[in-house]
């Protein structure tokens, strides 16, 4: 067995990592095994990367053979004991299950209940929309931020490597295993600061700064009208995204973002929920409230229903599929997008339309989440 330790060029990430525990106490972590399933296949090797000294470092432990399976679990979690923050790409799925298993056929003791989890692919899994991406195969997010490898080999092409080299040791079979898991755990590591976009989408940190109003013409020449919002936040984006959908649209780049959002100019109609307690009157096309409307002739007026509980307003409008701003409007009743109006005071109040900027936010996300599905 042995243990391969480098320590990388200097390099600084664009991610408070105190955000997720002391720098010292984080680990990223990539195993490479001999197949997929732990059942019928083991661990050859176990890469980390660490801070330590002001630098980060890497310490990989490899298994000359198979049968030094144990030993290089044996040796990993010795060395992990010291961290308490795990970082791994699928590693929900793949890493810590299979290490899990291959403890238990030991019949060795280790858990990972003592670390706190994060699992990067699935952190990002929600946002692979935005990415625009055809996956979300760490090689192809490592190409997103333009992080290069020196391996170009898969680890389905490692698996058979690796069995020729526990026949032929060679130094060049050798270095095609250390490379592959140097370049699997150090783009890890560059990967870390896309956690920003989960912090971005997951949290409510987000502060309107400007709201302008803007004329434009659609793709059939109608003049319209849309309402950029422009909003900061506290992390910057690693990679500048865009993206949205009908009348809603987003662009992100460093920790600045804009908002475009359709205009509705119209009537709509606001309703009142206790509908038993107001009279509609068909020929106004409104409802009163029966305090008042005991003085309109019976002839002009009957019981109003929850359909017609309403009173209209004419002006222009923002949709919001939560109840994020007030007074609600609706086009109809039953319709699942609710409206604001669009008011002077409530343009100039940064804190409500924080709060608009949030809630369109996570309605990206889930849309871009139901696209990708």
């Amino acid at each position: 067995m042995q243990i391969i330790r480098h320590t990388l060029p200097e390099l600084s990430l664009d991610y408070p990592l105190e955000k997720l525990g002391p720098k010292e106490k984080i680990l990223w972590l990539d195993i490479e095994t001999t197949g997929l399933s732990p059942k019928n296949a083991c661990i050859y090797m176990i890469g980390c990367v660490y801070f330590r000294d002001g630098k980060y470092q890497t310490v990989q432990f490899m298994a000359d053979d198979v049968d030094e399976e144990e030993q290089v679990i044996y040796e990993f979690f010795n060395f992990a004991s010291f961290f308490s923050v795990l970082i791994t790409y699928n590693g929900n799925a793949f890493d810590i299950p299979f290490l899990s298993y291959r403890c238990a056929f030991y019949d060795m003791p280790y858990r990972f209940d003592g670390f706190t989890g994060i699992d990067l692919y699935k952190r990002l899994r929600a946002y692979q929309g935005i990415f625009t991406l055809p996956d979300l195969k760490q090689k192809t997010v490592e190409e997103l931020m333009g992080i290069s490898r020196t391996d170009d080999r898969s680890g389905h092409e490692l698996i058979g490597i690796y069995a020729e080299y526990t026949v032929h040791p060679e130094e060049d079979l050798l270095h095609l295993l250390l490379q592959h898991n140097h370049d699997d755990i150090t783009g890890l590591l560059k990967l870390t600061p896309l956690l920003s976009f989960s912090d971005l989408f997951s949290t409510a940190a987000v502060r309107a700064e400007k709201a302008v109003r803007n004329q434009y013409k659609d793709y059939n020449g109608v003049q319209r009208s849309e309402l950029i919002i422009e909003f900061s936040f506290p992390l910057e984006v690693p990679v500048p995204v865009s993206c949205g959908f009908s009348d809603l649209y987003l662009t992100l780049g460093g920790n600045r973002g804009k908002l475009r959002v359709a205009i509705y100019t119209g009537v709509l109609k606001h309703f009142y929920p206790d509908y038993m307690d107001y009279y509609y009157l068909p020929e106004e096309d409104r409802a009163v409230h029966k305090s008042v409307g005991t003085f309109v002739d019976k002839n002009h007026r009957v019981q109003a229903k929850a359909s017609t509980c309403y009173t209209k307003k004419r002006g222009f409008f923002l949709p919001q599929w939560e109840e994020i701003i007030t007074p609600v409007f609706y086009e109809n009743y039953r319709d699942h997008t609710m409206y604001f109006e669009l008011t002077e005071s409530v343009k100039n109040d940064p804190a409500r339309f924080s709060r608009y900027a949030s809630h369109l936010l996570k309605l990206i996300v889930a849309h871009s989440s139901l696209k990708e599905a």
